[in-house]
C-alpha cells in the first residue's frame, strides 16, 4: 500500500488538473487552455471577453487556423464549419470565429460548447483530409500490384476474417496460387494506424494466416508507429520499386 497520505494525493491530482486547464489573464478578457486537442497536437483555447452585462467567449479563430494548415481556404472552411456551428448554437464570424455571447451563469456551458465544436471542425476536417489521402495511396498500390501479379491475382476492397471471427475490410489481396497476401495503406494519423494494428492484429492469430503488409504512404510522420506495424506484418512505403513487392509473394 502507497504511503502517499490523502493530502498529498489530492494536491498531486490538483497539479495535474490544473496543468490541463489553465487561464491566462489580459487586460481585456482572459485566455482559457482547455485538455481537448486539435489534430496538430495543440490545445484548443478559449477567449472570454468582458461585454458587460454579458460575456462574449470565442475560439479566437483557432480552429479556423487549424483547417488553414490543412489547406481549407476560407470558403471551404465555412462550408465545412456552418452546420457544426449551428449544431452547437454557435456564431460563426466573418474571420472564422466560433462566438457566444452568454450570461455569467452560462459561461461554464458557452466554454465546453466552443471547444467542442472548434475540436470537432478541425477533426472532421483532418479525417476528410485523411479519406482522400488513402483513397490515393489505395489507387496507387493497386495499380502496382495488378502489374506485378496480374490483375486476375488482385482483390481490392475485399473482407477476411480473423481470429474473433470479425470481418476485416482490407485494401487489397493477392493470390498466388496457394499464397495469399493482404496488402492495408497506412497513414501518419492515429486512427489510421490504430486501425491497421487492429485487423492484422487478429488475423495473425488464425492457425495459418497469410502475409500481411501495411502499406505507408510515405516515410515522414509515423515514427514509433512503424515498430507498433511491424509487429504485425510488414512494412513497406507505397513508393517502394514493383521487384520489392514481387519479393512479398514467392
Amino acid at each position: 500500500m502507497s504511503d502517499t497520505k490523502i493530502s498529498d494525493f489530492e494536491q498531486i491530482i490538483e497539479r495535474a488538473v490544473s496543468r490541463l486547464v489553465s487561464v491566462r489573464h489580459e487586460n481585456s478578457g482572459s485566455f482559457v487552455t482547455t485538455p481537448s486537442m486539435y489534430p496538430s497536437g495543440g490545445a484548443v483555447v478559449i477567449w472570454i471577453d468582458r461585454a458587460h452585462p454579458r460575456y462574449f467567449v470565442s475560439d479566437y479563430s483557432f480552429g479556423a487556423r487549424e483547417c488553414e494548415i490543412m489547406g481549407a481556404d476560407k470558403r471551404q472552411f465555412r462550408k465545412h464549419a456552418e452546420p457544426i456551428a449551428e449544431q452547437y448554437g454557435l456564431t460563426l464570424s466573418n474571420d472564422g470565429a466560433l462566438e457566444a455571447l452568454v450570461s455569467e451563469g452560462q459561461i461554464e456551458g458557452a466554454i465546453k460548447a466552443v471547444a467542442n465544436a472548434s475540436q470537432e471542425i478541425a477533426l472532421s476536417y483532418a479525417n476528410r483530409i485523411e479519406r482522400r489521402r488513402l483513397a490515393d495511396v489505395r489507387v496507387v498500390l493497386v495499380t502496382k500490384l495488378e502489374r506485378v501479379f496480374g490483375q486476375a491475382s488482385v482483390a481490392k476492397e475485399v473482407e477476411f476474417k480473423g481470429a474473433s471471427t470479425t470481418d476485416w475490410q482490407i485494401d487489397a489481396r493477392v493470390q498466388v496460387g496457394d499464397d495469399i497476401a493482404l496488402f492495408d495503406t497506412v497513414t501518419p494519423w492515429f486512427p489510421s494506424v490504430a486501425s491497421t494494428l487492429a485487423k492484422f492484429g487478429d488475423i495473425r492469430l488464425l492457425e495459418h494466416p497469410p502475409m500481411r503488409t501495411a502499406v505507408l504512404s510515405g516515410k515522414e510522420g509515423f515514427g514509433t508507429w512503424i515498430t507498433a506495424l511491424s509487429q504485425v506484418g510488414n512494412v513497406m512505403d507505397a513508393a517502394s520499386s514493383d521487384a520489392a513487392f514481387g519479393r512479398l509473394i514467392h
